[in-house]
């Protein structure tokens, strides 16, 4: 009886397998992915439409804040997050890009857009809202939050970064919460810049939907460890205090609402 020889499949070529690499891991980070395009192809269209010489007051009319709210342009919190206030066409930028990439690995796609678009959104009216009371205000912190027209995502990027802390370990968690928090804080009050108002909302909201997307059971409500953990807790308090007033004290901002900074 002749035995017959069952020869196996030639290897799949390197080249391919790299390619197929290449594939899923731009389908595995495609919120990223669109992340780095869409500003560029926004701030494009945005060019064109204001031709080749726009004014300064053109260019502000896409931007988000009280002026563009006062005028009617409801819709400047999308334009404004997208395109660059100096129409050059670039990427967004790199510190949102590192949240949106760290909640879509462990969040997914859905979930990562609308951390991303609605910390965008919601975080620029709820910081709106804060400042309505300053409306009428002469300090220099009031007219900055009041009358500066801003742009740009980093709101949307503390949110992803607030949601990605709910699915780290607590030991992790807890201090670095405490560190960004205390660093934002710093910023608020002692440079107080437009943005120093919006991030801390956006991160708040974040942190408040980062406790609804991670699943009860993944959750890690481990209590503090005495005194390792309370040492690391205390050490980010005062990591986070230090980089932020340094921060803060070479931001070139307005002072904070006190009048406490440079």
């Amino acid at each position: 009886m002749t035995e017959v020889q069952v020869l196996s499949p030639p290897p799949q070529p390197r080249r391919r397998e790299a390619g197929g690499a290449v594939v899923r891991l731009l389908s595995r980070y495609r919120v990223a992915l669109a992340f780095l395009f869409v500003p560029a192809v926004a701030t494009a269209l945005a060019r064109w439409a204001l031709g080749d010489d726009p004014i300064p007051a053109e260019i502000r009319e896409l931007g988000y804040g009280w002026p563009a709210l006062e005028a009617g342009r409801f819709w400047t919190p999308l334009t404004g997050a997208v395109v660059s206030k100096s129409l050059t066409v670039a990427v967004g930028p790199s510190f949102t890009l590192i949240g949106v990439v760290l909640l879509e690995h462990v969040a997914r796609h859905w979930r990562t857009v609308v951390v991303l678009a609605g910390g965008q959104v919601v975080g620029v009216l709820l910081a709106l809202l804060l400042t309505a009371p300053l409306r009428d205000g002469t300090s220099a912190f009031a007219v900055e939050q009041t009358r500066t027209v801003d742009f740009g995502i980093s709101v949307g990027g503390f949110a992803c970064l607030g949601a990605w802390s709910g699915y780290l370990p607590a030991r992790l968690r807890r201090p670095l919460r405490a560190a960004i928090t205390c660093y934002l804080l710093c910023q608020l009050l002692l440079s107080g810049l437009i943005f120093d108002v919006s991030h801390p909302v956006g991160w708040v909201l974040g942190v408040t939907v980062g406790a609804r997307l991670v699943h009860p059971e993944h959750l890690d409500r481990t209590p503090a460890r005495r005194p390792a953990d309370v040492w690391w807790l205390a050490a980010a308090l005062a990591a986070g205090t230090t980089v932020g007033s340094v921060a803060a004290w070479h931001a070139g901002g307005v002072g904070g609402p006190f009048g406490w900074g440079p």
